[in-house]
């Protein structure tokens, strides 16, 4: 019966002594342990991209810091070894090694076999080998290659009249978001005129939007209709163009007021011809 009570405090030091090496392994607070991971979301087509992988290691030794693409290895840093970095041919990647090393990785001109999954892998060395793993998708975009374009509209406009153009981009992959403004207003749903895009051979996308609606009294708050299409492309582009018509007088055969229907002048002037008439 003596014996149980110190049988139960080793146990309880067995526990600890597991729970702390549980800890040190989980990179707790004298460990390996994360300070920044960036893996770009989306990249231009052409450009050089770094790759960040910074640790603190506190008192481990570093062992090695992967690189892999969709779980390809395609870099390695070894500080033991003679030739600390390494790099592997992988279709879309080129390590650009001077500007590379142990926290981070550059790649020179990505293209679109650039795109995918990538994985910073760090290991410490023995006994205790501690590692972090973390990953991030890139996606490379081709930007487009010319103007936006705005085509149809008048110089000139009154209420009552149709008001129609289309807003085309360039070019480019994936597709930029077009968006109309009137006024600096977005345009209702119900103005646009959603398009079939038009594709070139190597994939690139020309989306096209429409503009359609008739002109009221209150879209010339300053005299003048402006028109506006947005392109925009994941935040790494931006293109606007514009389109003014001025108001012109109303049509003498149309008569707008706030809120009311139209009515035939003609109308008007034979119903005061019967009044006349009458009295």
């Amino acid at each position: 019966m003596t014996k149980w009570p110190l049988f139960r405090g080793m146990l309880s030091q067995l526990h600890l002594l597991l729970l702390l090496q549980l800890t040190l392994h989980r990179g707790g607070a004298h460990g390996l342990q994360w300070l920044r991971f960036t893996v770009p979301r989306w990249v231009v087509e052409g450009a050089d991209v770094q790759l960040t992988c910074q640790f603190d290691v506190e008192k481990d030794m570093l062992y090695s810091v992967k690189w892999y693409k969709q779980g390809r290895e395609f870099y390695r840093y070894v500080p033991a070894e003679p030739r600390m970095k390494q790099d592997y041919p992988l279709p879309g990647v080129i390590v650009d090694k001077e500007r590379s090393g142990a926290q981070q990785v550059t790649l020179r001109s990505v293209g679109r076999e650039s795109a995918g999954r990538y994985k910073c892998e760090v290991l410490t060395e023995a006994p205790l080998f501690r590692t972090l793993v973390k990953s991030g998708e890139m996606g490379v975009v081709q930007l487009p290659r010319g103007p936006l374009t705005v085509t149809g509209g008048q110089d000139a406009y009154q209420p009552g009249t149709n008001v129609t153009l289309n807003c085309s981009a360039p070019h480019s992959l994936p597709a930029s978001e077009l968006t109309w403004y009137i006024n600096d207003q977005q345009a209702p749903q119900e103005y646009l005129v959603n398009y079939r895009p038009q594709y070139d051979p190597s994939g690139g996308v020309s989306p096209r939007l429409g503009l359609h609606f008739t002109a009221q009294r209150w879209h010339f708050p300053t005299g003048e209709l402006r028109l506006k299409c947005t392109a925009a492309l994941h935040r790494l582009y931006t293109e606007e163009a514009l389109h003014r018509g001025a108001a012109s007088p109303p049509d003498p055969g149309l008569l707008m007021t706030d809120g009311a229907d139209k009515m035939d002048i003609s109308n008007i002037f034979t119903l005061t011809a019967l009044l006349l008439l009458l009295g």
